[in-house]
Order: C-alpha cells, then structure tokens, then sequence
C-alpha cells in the first residue's frame, strides 16, 4: 500500500530545501490540527483537538528517547501554535504550502524520522507513510471527542499519550 501512496513530483524550491534538512537532522514531525476541529461547534464536538498537555507530554515522550531532536511544526494555525507552544529544541515552523501544494505539507512529515500526530487523518498518513523502521509514533490516546470506536484506528508500535 505504501508503495501506492507514494509521491510523484520532485520536490522545489523551499520542500527540497526542508527536504534535505530533515534527513539531515533527528527531524520530529509534529502536527496541530485546529482550523474547523476548533472553529465549527459541531466538528468540534465530534473530534475536539489536541490539548496543550497532550502535546508537552509528547514532545517529553520524544525528547528523552531521541538525541538532539529538530522539530518541524506543521499546522493550519501556526499562530496559534507559535503562541501556545514552547520548545526547548530546535524547531521549524513549515507554514509556506497552501491550496493545491498541502499535499507536500504530508509528504514532508513522511519524510522525519519521528512524528507527533493530532488526532487527524493528515498527519496519520505522514507518519504511516514513513518507511523508517524505528520511527517513533506518539497519537493522541482520545482520537473523537463524542467517544467513538477507535480499537483499530492505531497501528501496533505507535505510542499513545
């Protein structure tokens, strides 16, 4: 399936740059859903988003096993997360892909070495489209707000938090 899945098109300009970054470097996606999940009341009743807590928990979980991590942040509210969100490691903001070029926001969190989802299919395609073989997952325990079934929402190996 992952090899269905894969992206066609070269990468440019700045994604090519952020491209060779992040193999460079112990690169952590890390992914803010907010957008609709915090703005409309009835889809924020059925999934509600990632707390504060979730994500300090996860940034810990992924710092104290991984040496030197470089954090590429992705989210439709990087103001938001540059406000609330504190980091003690490096850390890049990925806020340049919009419209029909979000695909490549995906595409570069496939490409890190470890990843922090939101409780958002987008990111848990970045992280299960990564082929890496220790990639550390860390999904949020409390994928819907209205509590529906999730038993076989989390790929076995993925931490929750």
């Amino acid at each position: 399936i992952r090899a269905d899945f894969t992206f066609k098109s070269a990468l440019v300009n700045r994604n090519a740059e952020l491209a060779e970054q992040i193999d460079q470097e112990n690169s952590v996606s890390l992914h803010v859903r907010r957008g609709d999940y915090a703005k409309n009341p009835k889809t924020n009743a059925a999934h509600g988003v990632c707390s504060l807590d979730y994500y300090r928990a996860a940034i810990r979980h992924v710092s104290d096993r991984v040496q030197q991590p470089h954090f590429f942040i992705f989210s439709d509210d990087i103001a938001w997360v540059k406000e609330n969100l504190k980091f003690d490691f490096p850390s890049q903001y990925v806020d340049h892909n919009h419209g029909a070029e979000s695909y490549n926001d995906m595409r570069l969190m496939s490409m890190c070495r470890h990843h922090i989802i939101a409780n958002s299919s987008f990111s848990w395609w970045g992280a299960w489209l990564s082929s890496r073989a220790n990639k550390i997952v860390v999904a949020p325990q409390r994928w819907f707000a209205n509590g529906a079934n999730t038993k076989d929402l989390i790929p076995e190996g993925w931490v929750t938090l």
